[in-house]
């Protein structure tokens, strides 16, 4: 387990994540101007999210459409 730590308007948050899983995290939100060792306004955060889900929508609808081609 890794601990990844942001702020957010001024209140210091810190979670647990399985260590593949916290690299990946932290590439992400340094990817974004999301930084470790100052504080971060929640518009970006949100939108660093939103980015995720849409990531995460679009992979699932291609497990759907190659899950579809093998059935036929």
């Amino acid at each position: 387990m890794q601990k990844v730590s942001f702020s957010i308007n001024g209140k210091r948050y810190e979670v647990e994540l399985d260590n593949d899983f916290a690299i990946f995290v932290m590439e992400k939100l340094r990817e974004s101007g999301i930084s470790s060792d100052r504080d971060n306004n929640v518009p970006k955060l949100l939108n660093v999210y939103l980015q995720s889900l849409k990531e995460n929508f679009d992979t699932q609808r291609e497990i759907e459409k190659l899950l579809i081609k093998t059935r036929i």
